[in-house]
């Protein structure tokens, strides 16, 4: 008789102990005590257009709202030196229908971009990294690379920039693996985020982390880095919905178009939590989550 009643008192243990998992998570997640505050990280170094992307007045402007990190962009150019820009070529920015690498510095920070109904110089990296040090503003650098880039352009940029990147704590990512691992071997201590587009599989690399797009961006991805001891940082996050999401994945940063919404939601999620916030949240989330929902 004892060996009949042994299953079921197993059975109802075992119901009771995932019972009091699943209470105990909703618990400690209702209370926020899940949720970390992760980077913000502005996008372009613009905020809502208000500015000209990748532009000294927009960083100025954008930097008053303190991101943690303002996100621009840069290319080499026909001299070898580095001009702040994101697009290959320059038409949509200034009518000029040429790649920054056909063009010298100095006739690059001649032109002006327009764009959200502003304008700004062009500017190259020396100035755009100047402006940000007196602004005691930290970036994140992607560097861009084409075809046309010198054989030594990263071995120069390393040189030229890398132990002020360091000092100021600026961190650079990049599409181009061969600029992460470039980077990683030049200059170890230099903090750098492989940028991926897709998430196929988890990549093995010696990036500091990972810059995902967020909406292939899962869960289980950034566990597996985090217990890699690498970041993950989303991108482009411009919806309060998906920054939630994003919240309860866990990520360690957030790069977006929108800051100050962006702040404002964290904000509601983490500074100032409460329980209508995370049960939308978790509802939110629910689909990636292992647990039951029956």
């Amino acid at each position: 008789m004892h060996h009949r009643r042994f299953p079921k008192f197993l059975t109802v243990g075992a119901l009771l102990v995932i019972a009091l998992s699943v209470v105990g998570f909703n618990v400690i997640y209702l209370n926020g005590l899940t949720v970390t505050k992760p980077l913000t990280i502005s996008h372009r170094g613009v905020d809502s257009g208000n500015g000209v992307q990748n532009t000294i007045p927009a960083l100025r402007k954008t930097s008053r709202e303190h991101p943690d990190l303002v996100e621009m962009d840069l290319h080499e150019t026909k001299d070898h030196q580095f001009v702040v820009m994101h697009d290959e070529n320059l038409k949509a920015l200034t009518g000029v229908n040429k790649a920054p690498y056909q063009l010298t510095l100095k006739q690059l920070t001649r032109l002006t971009a327009h764009e959200n109904g502003y304008h700004a110089k062009v500017a190259s990296f020396d100035a755009y990294l100047a402006a940000a040090n007196q602004l005691h503003q930290r970036l994140l650098v992607e560097i861009k690379t084409t075809k046309h880039d010198s054989p030594d352009m990263l071995s120069r940029f390393v040189n030229r920039y890398g132990a002020t990147l360091r000092q100021h704590h600026d961190q650079v990512h990049s599409l181009d693996y061969n600029v992460v691992t470039g980077l990683k071997k030049q200059d170890p201590k230099q903090f750098v985020s492989f940028i991926l587009p897709y998430n196929f599989s988890f990549p093995k690399t010696d990036a500091n982390a990972y810059t995902m797009e967020a909406t292939t961006l899962t869960d289980s991805f950034v566990d597996e880095a985090q217990g890699q001891h690498q970041k993950v940082y989303a991108w482009t996050v411009n919806d309060d919905t998906t920054t939630q999401k994003m919240l309860f994945e866990g990520v360690n940063g957030i790069v977006t178009d929108h800051l100050k919404q962006l702040q404002g939601t964290i904000a509601d999620n983490v500074s100032h939590p409460n329980y209508a916030t995370r049960l939308m949240d978790y509802i939110i989330d629910a689909p990636t989550t292992n647990l039951p929902l029956d």
